[in-house]
């Protein structure tokens, strides 16, 4: 599943928020995600309702303005990849964020919650960079 969240921000603004790859609970989706912890390799993101996920990061492109993690336990998925690419084109800033998942089962809860955060993400990133002008 792949969704494409236009964002007023800069691509360069953007980028930096994605990158901070141990700052989601403050940077790009405070309030459903409340602490994030550092490991080798990874983060332990804790989600409002108390879930824990260990994320890998499998990638971090400067270059290509992309992010890849994957959770490798705690959350409900048997199997989950990430991936949040910012791009820009004449139409203007996106954060496309896409998600491999399974159990299938689990479609329709996990795309409601995509939907839920990109709404958070978006909304976070614009007020954040309507404050910098």
């Amino acid at each position: 599943m792949t969704v494409d969240i236009p964002v007023d921000a800069s691509a360069a603004f953007v980028w930096d928020v994605v990158r901070d790859i141990y700052a989601p609970h403050k940077r790009l989706i405070p309030g459903a995600a409340v602490a994030v912890d550092q490991a080798p390799d990874a983060r332990i993101v804790t989600f409002a309702d108390g879930m824990k996920a260990t994320e890998r990061i499998v990638e971090l492109d400067d270059d290509a303005r992309r992010l890849v993690y994957q959770a490798t336990e705690g959350a409900p998925l048997t199997h989950h990849l990430g991936t949040q690419v910012v791009r820009e084109d004449d139409t203007g800033v996106y954060l496309v964020w896409t998600t491999e998942f399974a159990p299938a089962s689990l479609q329709d809860w996990a795309t409601s919650l995509m939907n839920e955060l990109a709404e958070l993400m978006k909304k976070t990133i614009d007020a954040a960079y309507a404050s910098q002008l």
